[in-house]
C-alpha cells in the first residue's frame, strides 16, 4: 500500500518493473512461470480489475512473439479490494499499488484477507515498524525487507488463517517433527481416587467449596457462597 503523499510513487515503480531483465540464462530477474494454468489465473485476474477501474501502468501480457509461459512484470493502479487480484492469490509478476489515507488504514486492508503467509513493513521510523508488524496479521514479517525471513534458521516460519501449514525452522518445528508424549506417577499411593466410582458423596460439595475458595471475590463473598444452601 501507499501512503498518500509519499515520495516513492507509482512511477518510480513503473521506471523499476521497465528495467527488470526477463528470461532463463544468468543474469535474469524474471524467468517464465512454471504452470499453464497459472498464467490463466493471472490473465483473469487483471481483467477482472481493469473492469473494475484498475490501471495497468505496465506489463498486464504474455510476452509478446516469445513461446512458452512468459509473462510481463505488471504494475496495476486503483485497486481495491472489489477486485480478485487484492483477494485471490495471483502467484504471478503482478505488482498491485494500492493508496491509503495512513498506517492504521493500510494494517486494516492488509489484515482484509484470508491468508496471512508473510508481511512487509517499510518506514524509517523503528518503532513504528515494529508496532505495524505485531498488528498485520501474518505467520511472519520483515521490517525494510523482504522474504529474508525465509532464510533465518532460528525464526519459525509459517503462515495463519489459510496459509501454510505447521512450522519450519526454528525450536517450534522440531517439535512438529516430535511427539510429546506426557506420563503421570502417582506419588502419593492412594488405594482410590475420589472421583472413581462410586463417587463419594461429598464430592461434590467439596469440589463446589474449593471452586467458591478460588474464583469467588473477596473473603465475604466466600463465605456468603459457602453457608448459602444449594438448591
Amino acid at each position: 500500500a501507499e501512503a498518500r503523499g509519499h515520495e516513492l510513487g507509482p512511477q518510480r515503480v513503473v521506471e523499476r518493473a521497465r528495467v527488470l531483465r526477463q528470461g532463463s540464462g544468468a543474469g535474469s530477474d524474471v524467468g517464465a512461470m512454471t504452470f499453464a494454468p497459472q498464467i490463466e489465473v493471472v490473465e483473469r485476474h487483471l481483467v477482472d480489475a481493469l473492469a473494475k477501474g484498475a490501471r495497468v501502468l505496465s506489463g498486464g501480457r504474455r510476452v509478446p512473439g516469445r513461446d512458452g509461459l512468459w509473462f510481463e512484470p505488471t504494475v496495476l493502479v486503483d485497486v481495491d479490494h472489489h477486485m480478485a487480484v487484492m483477494r485471490d492469490e495471483t502467484f504471478g509478476p503482478v505488482l498491485q499499488i494500492m493508496r491509503v489515507a495512513d498506517p492504521d488504514e493500510a494494517v486494516t486492508l492488509a489484515n482484509d484477507s484470508e491468508y496471512g503467509l508473510a508481511a512487509s513493513v517499510w518506514t524509517a521510523d523503528g518503532a513504528k515498524a515494529a508496532e505495524l508488524a505485531l498488528r498485520v496479521k501474518a505467520g511472519q514479517g520483515c521490517i525494510n525487507d523482504v522474504a529474508t525471513s525465509f532464510g533465518v534458521a532460528d525464526l519459525p516460519l509459517g503462515g495463519v488463517k489459510r496459509s501454510g501449514i505447521g512450522r519450519l525452522h526454528g525450536l517450534q518445528a522440531l517439535r512438529d517433527l516430535s511427539v510429546e508424549k506426557s506420563v503421570l506417577v502417582d506419588r502419593f499411593g492412594f488405594s482410590r481416587e475420589l472421583w472413581w466410582y462410586p463417587i463419594p458423596r461429598m464430592l461434590a460439595p467439596l469440589t463446589r467449596a474449593g471452586l467458591v475458595l478460588r474464583y469467588r471475590r473477596g473473603l465475604r463473598g466466600k463465605l456468603a457462597a459457602l453457608s448459602s444452601k444449594r438448591r
